[in-house]
C-alpha cells in the first residue's frame, strides 16, 4: 500500500495543502523554510500515529503541541492507492486520533541530515535493545553503527528476517558507491561498543575519520535497511556527497523502489536530483508571506525544461522570480542590475537569469517546444526579445511572432526598444573597452548613436572596434554603471514595473 494524496491542515507553519498524485519518489523542492521539512514531518508524525499508537517518538520535537496550532483544527488525511484513506487529528491533550485507522497502514521512517556527529555518540548497547529502539521509531536513541552491527547479529542467526545476504548487501553497497574502501568489518570493542573499521589504500581506519559523505550515505542505507519501512522520508539526503555520488544515490533510490516497493519523499536543494524528472515526481514548496503552498511540477514541464529549452530545472524551479534572456551578455548585464544596483529590492528573494537561446526560440514560435505547461509551477517568468531592427522601425517577424506565442502561453515578454543589448550599456563602457585607442573609441561612439542599421557587433568589425563580453564585461560594468538613473528607462521599467511588481506580491508587500 502505498500513498496517493496526503492532505495537510494545521501542522506547523502548514495551513492547509494538499500533495496529490504522489509517486513511487517525491521530491519537495523550494527555498528554506518554504515547509519542505515540515511535510516530512507530517507525515511522519501521522504514521507513528498509526503504526505506534502516539506520536511521543517523533524526533524534532520539544513537545507535540508545539507543533499543531490549534487541536481542534489540526488533521492529517493520507489516501493510499486502494482508495482507502486514514485521518489523523488530535484531542485536547494533544494525544492522536483516528478515523478508519487501518492496522496494515505502511510504517514509515524520517531520516535527517546527520553527517556524522550520530557516530561520534556511542553506547554500551545490546543488538536486542537496538532493535527495540527502531520497532518504536526511537532512532534519535541509536546510531547508524549499532543498528549495522545488530543487522550483521541477526542477519548471522537468521532472525528478524535478516539473512547473511541482508548484511553482505549494505557492505557491497558501501564499496559499489565507495570502490576505494575494502575489508569493511562491523564488529563490538571490548567495552561492547559498535564500531566500523574499513581499509584504505592498505590503512585501516575508523568511520569516525572518514569524509561526511560516506557517514551520511551509511546512515540513509542502514537506516532504511533495518527498519523495514515502507514510506522512507529524507531530509537533505544531498548533504555531503558529491554530485556524481547523489546521481547514484537517486539511482539507487529508484532501485529500492522498484525491487522493494519502498515510497520516497524527499526535501532537497540540490540541483543534481531536481534534474532527475524520470525517476522523479517534483512538488514546488513555496512561502508567500507565511502562506505555504504546494505547486505539482508537470514531468513534461521538467522534459520541456530540459530538454526543449536546453534549462536545469533547478535554474527553474528553484527561482522565485526568473528573467528569460537570449544571449550571455544579457546574462552579465542584467546580473550587474539585479546583484548590484537593484540588490536591496531583491535580497529576500531568488532572482534567476537564464538563457534561453535562438533555437528555443524557433521552437517555441513554431510550437515545436510548448512552454504553456510550465505555467502551473512557474508562473513569474518574464522573457525578453531583442528587436532585431532600427528602431524606428517595427520589430522583426521573428521577434514579434515570438512575443505574440509567449503571450498565449501565458506569460509576460518584451521586445527591446532598441535593437539590442549592446546599446543600453553606458556610452562610458563601450569607450572604456577601447583602451585608449581614439580612432577606435570614435568608432564606437558612432555606432552607440548610429541609426542601429546593423548588430553593434557587426558594424564594429569594420573599425576592429572591441565589443567588450564576458568577464570583460562584467568588469566594465562595475566600473561604469553605478547608479539606477544611468539607466534607459525602458530597462528601468522591466525592472521596477515588473519584476518587483512581483517582489511584492510575492512578499505581500
Amino acid at each position: 500500500m502505498k500513498l496517493k494524496s496526503i492532505f495537510i491542515k494545521n501542522f506547523k507553519g502548514l495551513e492547509d495543502i494538499k500533495i496529490q498524485n504522489c509517486s513511487a519518489i517525491n521530491a519537495f523542492v523550494g527555498k528554506n523554510n518554504s515547509g519542505k521539512s515540515s511535510i516530512l514531518h507530517a507525515i511522519d508524525i501521522a504514521s507513528l500515529a498509526i503504526i505506534v499508537g502516539n506520536w511521543g517518538a517523533f524526533q524534532p520535537k520539544l513537545a507535540i503541541k508545539d507543533l499543531i496550532n490549534n487541536a481542534g483544527s489540526f488533521e492529517i488525511k493520507l489516501l493510499y492507492d486502494n482508495d482507502t484513506e486514514t485521518i489523523v487529528t488530535a484531542n485536547e491533550g494533544f494525544n492522536p486520533q483516528f478515523t478508519n485507522r487501518q492496522e496494515n497502514s505502511p510504517k514509515s521512517i524520517l531520516i535527517l541530515p546527520d553527517v556524522g556527529f550520530g557516530m561520534l555518540n556511542r553506547h554500551n548497547t545490546t543488538p536486542k535493545w537496538v532493535v527495540e529502539q527502531i520497532e518504536a521509531k526511537n532512532f534519535q536513541n541509536v546510531n547508524a553503527l549499532e543498528i549495522l552491527y545488530a543487522i550483521k547479529f541477526y542477519s548471522n542467526k537468521n532472525e528478524r528476517g535478516l539473512t547473511p545476504e541482508s548484511y553482505e548487501s549494505i557492505l557491497s553497497e558501501i564499496t559499489n558507491y565507495f570502490p576505494d574502501i575494502t575489508n569493511i568489518d562491523s564488529s563490538l570493542t571490548e567495552d561492547n561498543v559498535s564500531t566500523l573499521t574499513y581499509e584504505e589504500y592498505g590503512k585501516r581506519l575508523d568511520i569516525i575519520y572518514s569524509g561526511t559523505g560516506l557517514k551520511h550515505f551509511l546512515d540513509i542505507l542502514i537506516k532504511i535497511t533495518l527498519s523495514g519501512a515502507k514510506i522512507v522520508l529524507l531530509d537533505e539526503p544531498e548533504l555531503g556527497l558529491h554530485p556524481d555520488l547523489q546521481r547514484r544515490f537517486i539511482e539507487y533510490l529508484h532501485e529500492l523502489a522498484t525491487s522493494k516497493g519502498i515510497q520516497f519523499f524527499i526535501g532537497s536543494h540540490s540541483q543534481v536530483i531536481l534534474n532527475y524528472a524520470e525517476s522523479i515526481k517534483f512538488y514546488r514548496v513555496l512561502n508567500n508571506s507565511g502562506k505555504r503552498e504546494i505547486l505539482s511540477v508537470d514531468k513534461e514541464a521538467v522534459h520541456t525544461v530540459l530538454s526543449d529549452l536546453g534549462i536545469r530545472p533547478s535554474d527553474l524551479f528553484n527561482q522565485d522570480i526568473c528573467l528569460l534572456v537570449e544571449g550571455a551578455s544579457e546574462i552579465v548585464f542584467f546580473e550587474h542590475l539585479i546583484r548590484t544596483l537593484y540588490k536591496s529590492d531583491f535580497e529576500k528573494l531568488a532572482v534567476g537569469i537564464i538563457q534561453y537561446g535562438g533555437g528555443a526560440a524557433e521552437g517555441i514560435v513554431s510550437g515545436a517546444i510548448d512552454i504553456s505547461n510550465i505555467v502551473p509551477s512557474q508562473k513569474y517568468l518574464f522573457w525578453l526579445r531583442d528587436r532585431d531592427a532600427k528602431p524606428i522601425d517595427l520589430p522583426s517577424s521573428p521577434s514579434t511572432k515570438f512575443k505574440n506565442k509567449i503571450i498565449e502561453d501565458g506569460y509576460v515578454c518584451n521586445i527591446l526598444n532598441k535593437r539590442e543589448i549592446e546599446y543600453y550599456y553606458p556610452l562610458a563602457v563601450h569607450i572604456a573597452a577601447q583602451q585608449g585607442d581614439a580612432s577606435k573609441e570614435a568608432a564606437t561612439t558612432a555606432i552607440y548613436n548610429g541609426d542601429q542599421g546593423s548588430k553593434y557587433r557587426n558594424a564594429a568589425m569594420v573599425d576592429s572596434v572591441c565589443v567588450p563580453s564576458g568577464k570583460y564585461l562584467k568588469k566594465l560594468l562595475v566600473q561604469h554603471l553605478t547608479d539606477k538613473n544611468q539607466l534607459e528607462e525602458e530597462i528601468r521599467n522591466i525592472i521596477e514595473l515588473n519584476l518587483i511588481k512581483w517582489k511584492k506580491e510575492l512578499l505581500g508587500e
